[in-house]
């Protein structure tokens, strides 16, 4: 059964029959979406490090090219 948290405005998975009680509603609700929002920036972070890492060995492996190139010109 799943039931829209009105507050969250998230689903949320209920079994029933078993009735599971936290302490600190508000703080795991916290902890929840700070971790969520942690992982889509760390995937963002890495993701652009990647992209950055990449066009700098791309320019670094040009510029050798480029001047093995005029070496052998001159």
């Amino acid at each position: 059964m799943e039931i829209l948290d009105k507050k969250s405005n998230r689903m949320s998975r209920v079994i029933v029959g078993v009735s599971e009680r936290s302490k600190f509603p508000k703080l795991q609700r916290i902890l929840d979406f700070l971790s969520l929002r942690n992982l889509l920036s760390n995937e963002l972070f890495f993701t652009f490090y990647y992209f950055v890492i990449s066009l700098f060995y791309f320019f670094l492996v040009w510029y050798h090219i480029e001047k093995c190139i005029k070496k052998g010109k001159s």
